[in-house]
């Protein structure tokens, strides 16, 4: 496996006053000639915050309050690419748009007209999952996976409901001398 895998990112969704996402269209392989959602790579010791303010100042000139995590993207595409990349809301506060060498345009696009741009298909499931564009647009394959946390309450093996609503350990004798197979978690990981 390469050196340096996962690569951890953080990128921002940011609306305009008229609710128009903020997209770049990328300038560099892989990808390029795809609207993207502008961001990077999270540098040691920075915030999840600060990176994705500073890369969004970096690409688009554009000063950002960021305001709240959105969603947790993983992506894995063996040998070569295993990236977790952290989107967040932002809000422009200052700064004048302009491409950088990353991005040769920037644009403000309206919900209506964001299923007909060329993106990634990580682009398409974040942009579905923040109720911008359709759920049937967006298209993404089995090694771009989403994280969602459920909690959802379970009864547990051998325990019984008193009259009174409390749980209590069954009285059925335990049976000894047989070990259960080892269980195995695994949920995704908690940021």
């Amino acid at each position: 496996m390469p050196e340096g895998l996962p690569r951890v990112g953080s990128a921002l969704l940011v609306r305009d006053e008229a609710n128009r996402i903020l997209l770049g269209k990328r300038n560099k392989d892989p990808q390029r000639g795809s609207w993207v959602i502008p961001g990077g790579k999270i540098r040691a010791f920075e915030s999840i915050g600060d990176a994705a303010a500073r890369e969004l100042r970096e690409e688009t000139g554009l000063e950002v309050e960021v305001q709240g995590r959105f969603r947790v993207y993983e992506i894995i595409n063996p040998p070569d690419e295993h990236r977790i990349v952290i989107y967040s809301w932002g809000k422009i506060v200052g700064g004048t748009a302009k491409a950088s060498d990353d991005l040769s345009e920037l644009a403000f696009f309206s919900p209506n007209q964001l299923s007909d741009l060329q993106t990634s298909p990580l682009v398409q499931r974040v942009l579905a999952d923040a109720g911008l564009v359709a759920r049937g647009v967006a298209n993404v394959p089995n090694s771009e996976v989403q994280l969602n946390f459920f909690f959802l309450p379970v009864l547990l093996h051998g325990a019984k409901k008193k009259v009174s609503g409390k749980l209590r350990r069954s009285q059925r004798p335990r049976q000894s001398g047989k070990q259960g197979a080892p269980r195995i978690n695994d949920s995704p990981l908690l940021f």
